[in-house]
């Protein structure tokens, strides 16, 4: 980790040194107060490691960054994620980053700030300490555990982890499923609530019920999956007064992707039910 310019100007003007001092603080951003969520806390948290550990290798140039990035967060304005303009990434590594920031936007949103707070704050400052490593592009060990932080953090919030939601609210919805699996977990049961009180306040017709499955594991084993987590649906839609009369079911297996992936991956995305509510 390299010391920066930062350091060489400041150490120049003798009357500004108390002044660049305080862009080190790492102490004075572990006390503040943090006035926001629990995940401006967790980001703010975040960056007191990073900085601290960025000082500790005299890099001072990212010592101040974080801790200016850590004093957004702690006064309840989080900066968002890194752009990828902001560092002088080696080429062959630019399409890998722009793929994970566009990854962890995805989760930037208020119910993730809310459900996974802890998590999401692990993620950006994964995503933002891989940046800073790969820009500096020599020390291996410290690229790899940066990128595996912000993986582990990503796979922890995984849609049947966190809170599955309406894709449009009124008269779709979206109920996701954990690996290999077609219980109902989590704020599932909610969606399925929310799409039976549509149903009913519509007077609708039918309800379409489509399920689908992800790449990983054999076609037919995906066709009966799907199957089962519509099944599963459908079955809640009934005890919460749905006839069974109105309800339609159809499984494409791993045929119609949500997210197009390469045969054998596991994607989240993938492993869904889609209720359609039809007048």
């Amino acid at each position: 980790m390299r010391k920066s310019m930062a350091v060489v100007s400041c150490a120049g003007m003798a009357g500004l040194l108390s002044a660049c001092s305080g862009a080190w603080d790492v102490e004075g951003l572990q006390s503040s107060k943090v006035s926001g969520s629990a995940f401006d806390q967790a980001l703010r948290d975040e960056y007191v490691r990073l900085a601290t550990y960025e000082r500790v290798q005299d890099d001072w140039r990212d010592t101040a960054a974080y801790v200016s990035r850590g004093k957004l967060a702690a006064m309840g304005t989080p900066p968002e994620p890194e752009a990828i303009a902001d560092r002088d990434l080696p080429d062959d590594k630019v399409a890998e980053l722009t793929a994970a920031r566009a990854t962890l936007m995805r989760y930037m949103t208020p119910a993730y700030k809310s459900s996974q707070p802890k998590n999401l704050a692990l993620a950006q400052g994964g995503y933002e300490c891989w940046m800073e490593q790969q820009e500096e592009n020599w020390q291996l060990d410290d690229i790899a555990a940066c990128k595996q932080q912000f993986e582990a953090a990503i796979k922890a919030m995984e849609p049947a982890k966190a809170a599955p939601v309406a894709a449009m609210p009124g008269q779709s919805y979206v109920v996701y499923f954990n690996f290999n699996s077609a219980k109902l977990e989590g704020d599932a049961l909610q969606v399925i609530r929310e799409a039976a009180q549509t149903f009913k306040s519509a007077k609708a017709a039918r309800a379409d019920l489509a399920g689908h499955a992800d790449r990983s594991g054999a076609s037919a084993f995906n066709d009966r999956l799907s199957s089962l987590r519509a099944e599963a649906v459908g079955e809640a839609l009934m005890k919460q007064g749905i006839p069974e009369a109105a309800i339609t079911i159809s499984a494409f297996g791993e045929s119609d992707l949500a997210v197009s992936t390469p045969d054998g991956a596991k994607e989240p995305r993938n492993r869904r039910v889609t209720i359609k509510i039809v007048k």
